[in-house]
């Protein structure tokens, strides 16, 4: 290698970038008073930047339409159902109890009014019906659910219907209720995944303040009420609440690029078993300014960047330009420190164009990993003439 090769690819592994960024508190409640369970994540890259008892498992109430709404908008997507789709509510359904979109047996509603009655007024029958008409049974479109969250790594979270009210044993009631269990970090990683693949689906619904149906003389406040609070830009998600769960929220927030973010991001957070409505509430702007205020968004990276160079055997001829793969953000506090490290592969002939020979891992000062990129070969090294490979057979 050349001597400005070697001084380059030091001067990269030793290189620190000053950026901000928060160091976890010790103390929980300094950002969140009044949560069991909660948690706050960058969406862009999927960062933690607040929690509290984040895996405990806790009773999900109607957040757990959240997965049912998902359901809905992927058996669109995927041209099982139409949105447009007229059904007809039978007496199963017209007889659920909680939280209600007032649906009447024999009545005929569209898929995506059902949907927004889903989200915006939380109506358990809406569930019921959306779960029949894309899976033709409660139980089945239970199973769907429980396999989505195998695919997206929830693992403390299991779904017994599609709405999360508590099922008591009318038998023996003092046996406690089967009901909907997850945790903050799984209803996270639940709300990253919706508006990582279906932002505007999502944020459609999710954001509208009033649902109104004239058709049917239907007319709500959406019962998050964060989207009518002092916080700008907040565009979801979902309210729930039983007895045994308490008032819980998932919420989320765009932050706009501006001097501190280089980036426009999105906060995804969730508050689980807060006492009260307003504590409940309290509870998510608390974590929203928190990550707005002491977080920024800072590219680390561009696509294409030439990192430096390489020499087969050390023959000039073999020369491979070495640039990274991708452009790469990270979301840091005012008191972290972001490094860098290289590694490079054994780099073996022949090369082709895009084979990865390298990484460039980001990481905190105190070890977090927070991204990386590869390096990769901007040339083909294929065609070698016989002088040079004579020259590579006795190199050493």
């Amino acid at each position: 290698m050349k001597k400005g090769v070697k001084k380059l690819i030091v001067s990269i592994v030793i290189c620190a970038f000053l950026t901000p960024t928060f160091s976890y508190s010790d103390d929980n409640n300094r950002v969140d008073k009044f949560s069991k369970s909660s948690i706050l994540i960058d969406q862009l890259t999927g960062r933690v930047l607040y929690e509290k008892e984040a895996d405990a498992k806790r009773p999900l109430a109607s957040l757990s339409k959240m997965m049912t709404f998902l359901l809905a908008i992927e058996a669109i997507e995927e041209g099982k159902v139409k949105k447009d789709d007229i059904i007809t509510v039978d007496k199963s359904i017209a007889k659920v109890r909680g939280s209600s979109y007032h649906l009447k047996e024999g009545e005929k509603i569209p898929l995506i009014e059902l949907m927004k009655g889903l989200m915006i007024v939380s109506g358990n029958d809406a569930a019921v019906a959306i779960a029949k008409h894309i899976k033709g049974s409660e139980e089945e479109f239970v199973k769907s659910m429980n396999e989505k969250c195998i695919e997206l790594g929830m693992t403390n979270t299991h779904f017994v219907n599609p709405h999360g009210l508590p099922i008591y044993d009318l038998n023996d009631k003092t046996k406690p209720p089967k009901e909907n269990i997850s945790s903050a970090r799984d209803i996270a990683k639940l709300g990253k995944f919706m508006f990582d693949n279906y932002e505007k689906q999502v944020v459609s619904i999710t954001n509208m303040r009033t649902y109104s149906y004239p058709e049917r003389d239907f007319c709500k406040n959406n019962t998050n009420s964060a989207l009518m609070s002092t916080s700008p830009n907040v565009d979801g998600i979902k309210t729930g609440y039983t007895g045994n769960a308490g008032y819980c929220l998932s919420f989320s927030m765009m932050v706009k690029e501006d001097n501190n973010n280089e980036k426009e991001h999105r906060l995804i957070g969730v508050t689980l078993g807060a006492n009260h409505k307003q504590k409940r509430l309290s509870a998510a702007l608390s974590m929203l300014n928190y990550g707005k205020e002491n977080f920024s968004t800072k590219k680390v990276m561009d696509k294409n960047k030439l990192i430096g160079k390489k020499y087969i055997k050390g023959i000039d001829e073999l020369e491979i330009k070495l640039v990274t793969n991708k452009e790469l953000y990270t979301i840091l506090s005012k008191e972290e420190k972001l490094k860098s490290q290289i590694t490079f592969k054994e780099i073996k002939y022949p090369v082709k164009k895009g084979d990865v020979l390298g990484v460039i891992k980001y990481f905190t000062d105190s070890g977090e990993v927070l991204g990386s990129v590869n390096i990769v070969s901007d040339n083909d090294i294929d065609k070698v003439s016989f002088k040079n490979r004579i020259k590579m057979i006795f190199a050493d």
